[in-house]
């Protein structure tokens, strides 16, 4: 590696870790003024007064933020090398190394091949956050602004739940598995159809225990009741241990909130989806392919920006920086966009597979030519 090639990554990945904190501290600072009447409802709840309130404030704020960084570092992986970049590139110009490396014999675009380079290996960083990092601390994550020194997770009622097996779950309340407790349910109400629709059994349970190891729910005091056809003979109640269906906490989960899967691993939601029937196979689909076309963005984000941030013209540096920030902002904004429209396929059943990676891929097929195009179109 030449000694220009270390001066310019090493400015690069000094700019790229000024930027990653200076983002993520402006996203926490803007969430916490928009919420910050629900981070202070936690010492209400508390009770406490004093230096105490102050303390107990700080230490949610702290708290809920820590684990959210790396949910905002997805969402902030495709700028944060763009403003690296910007940095790195518009001080080479400001002080006139550009031009002295053009003196040399050297191309603009070899100047900048550290920079992407180190780019696309930085990538490695978001596949780790989101494979590894995010799905350890899913019950950390899934929490609202004033539920930070709660217990237990948000618990919530089910109603009418459908399985594969053609079978209805209820339950009065829904409590998410938590640091060291498996997810279970209080009062647990399960009817079970014909392929008529006709009811033929009843599921009775004060509680329903989810147990990972056998893939069931472990009933407490769970009650099962035959022969409900009208030409059937009801039979008399006896006791059943466990209930097996296809509603996991997976499931519910999904079936709760679509956001849920994009904290899952890609293997997760590989699974999820071989399954007959899985709630949110539409958010099912589309985070699978984002993952595999996020990387890939990322760096035909960064390849649009940097044509517009080096030139053999100083004096056209803040014309570069406005062309660089419209640019970026149309593609960001069609990632968005095909994303949003990626989760409301076409009606009919080929669709609900296709349409989420044919929107995966849009701004990829939009914009990379784009790129090549003005990569090409750099003077040097």
């Amino acid at each position: 590696m030449k000694i220009l090639d270390r001066y310019v990554l090493a400015t690069f990945l000094k700019n790229y870790l000024i930027s990653l904190m200076v983002l993520i501290g402006l996203y926490v600072v803007l969430d916490m003024v928009f919420n910050f009447d629900e981070l202070a409802e936690v010492q209400t709840k508390a009770s406490v007064g004093g230096v105490s309130s102050v303390l107990m404030t700080l230490h949610s704020i702290g708290d809920y933020y820590f684990y959210q960084s790396f949910k905002i570092f997805v969402h902030l992986s495709g700028i944060i090398p763009v403003v690296a970049a910007a940095f790195t590139l518009i001080r080479l110009m400001r002080f006139n190394e550009l031009t002295a490396s053009l003196a040399a014999g050297v191309p603009l675009l070899r100047t900048a091949m550290p920079i992407i380079l180190a780019a696309v290996i930085l990538n490695g960083l978001l596949v780790v956050d989101q494979e590894v990092i995010i799905p350890q601390m899913i019950p950390k994550l899934i929490r609202k602004h004033d539920e930070v020194q709660q217990p237990t997770a948000h618990t919530f009622s089910i109603r009418a739940m459908q399985d594969e097996e053609r079978g209805l779950l209820n339950a009065a309340r829904y409590h998410p598995a938590g640091d060291n407790a498996p997810a279970w349910m209080e009062q647990m109400d399960v009817i079970e159809f014909d392929e008529k629709f006709m009811p033929v059994a009843h599921i009775l349970a004060d509680k329903g225990e989810w147990d990972e190891r056998h893939a069931q729910w472990n009933l407490t005091n769970g009650l099962l009741v035959t022969g409900l056809r009208p030409t059937d003979r009801v039979t008399k109640e006896k006791s059943v241990p466990a209930y097996r269906s296809s509603i996991t906490p997976d499931e519910i989960a999904l079936y709760r909130s679509g956001e849920y899967v994009e904290l899952l691993p890609s293997s997760r939601i590989k699974l999820l989806l071989e399954r007959p029937k899985s709630y949110g196979t539409v958010d099912l689909q589309r985070v699978k392919h984002s993952r595999f076309t996020q990387p890939l963005l990322n760096v035909v984000l960064l390849c649009l920006a940097i044509p517009f941030l080096m030139s053999r013209e100083p004096g056209k540096v803040k014309q570069g920086i406005l062309f660089c920030g419209v640019i970026t902002g149309a593609c960001m904004a069609t990632v968005f966009l095909c994303y949003q429209l990626a989760g409301t396929p076409p009606a009919g059943s080929d669709w609900a597979d296709r349409w989420p990676a044919i929107m995966s891929w849009a701004p990829i097929l939009i914009f990379g030519p784009v790129a090549v195009f003005l990569l090409d179109r750099v003077k040097t």
